[in-house]
């Protein structure tokens, strides 16, 4: 039986083990990785994580920061997916029940990820940190709803320079601070949406 399972793993070739890997989710593609050396390699191609990442980060927000951008393609070298540092990541996070976490987000982006594996592992840690950082703040636009309605005034920006525009206000300055937002007379505390990974202000408040 075990020869015969030998023979039938060297005499599939790479690209249908791969495919196949396809198949599982993330978290089951990593583990099988612990199977062989092969095995650790192939599940860490490039294609089958882009296809990972792309699948779970339907309807995610900002994660176009995770994105992969290394073009390695026709390079001539074998590439792993940098599967050591992936795999030391994976063994201090176990992503599918990793609890909530303080992290600034510079801890994440000292590099930009230079394979797809790195791009799933580093958006799996980062959608469980629970502090939003300014740099998110004003790169999102937000919709601000009054008393359950939505405004019809369009959607708002929080300016880099700590400038707030308000319809009814002016100018205003905003302070972010222990997950609490502060602008035209009001602090809000922020929390992290766990379905789109975005974040949401004074949520059941008068103003949202």
């Amino acid at each position: 039986m075990m020869e015969d399972s030998t023979i039938c793993h060297a005499a599939l070739p790479n690209e249908i083990w791969i495919r196949s890997f396809a198949y599982l989710d993330s978290h089951d593609t990593a583990i099988v990785g612990y199977v062989s050396t092969k095995f650790l390699s192939l599940s860490s191609a490039d294609s089958l994580w882009e296809t990972h990442c792309r699948r779970r980060w339907v309807g995610k927000q900002y994660v176009e920061r995770f994105v992969c951008k290394s073009d390695r393609e026709g390079d001539g070298r074998e590439y792993n997916g940098r599967v050591e540092y992936c795999m030391r990541l994976l063994s201090h996070f176990e992503l599918t029940h990793m609890p909530p976490i303080n992290m600034e987000m510079g801890v994440l982006r000292m590099h930009e990820p230079i394979s797809w594996k790195e791009s799933n592992i580093m958006a799996e840690i980062d959608s469980r940190r629970i502090l939003m950082t300014t740099e998110e703040l004003v790169h999102f636009r937000w919709k601000l709803i009054y008393d359950g309605n939505p405004s019809q005034l369009g959607l708002r920006k929080f300016n880099e320079n700590g400038t707030y525009w308000s319809p009814y206000m002016g100018i205003c300055e905003w302070f972010l601070g222990d997950n609490r937002l502060s602008f035209a007379g009001m602090t809000l505390l922020v929390e992290r949406d766990p379905i789109t990974w975005g974040w949401v202000v004074g949520r059941g408040q008068r103003t949202e």
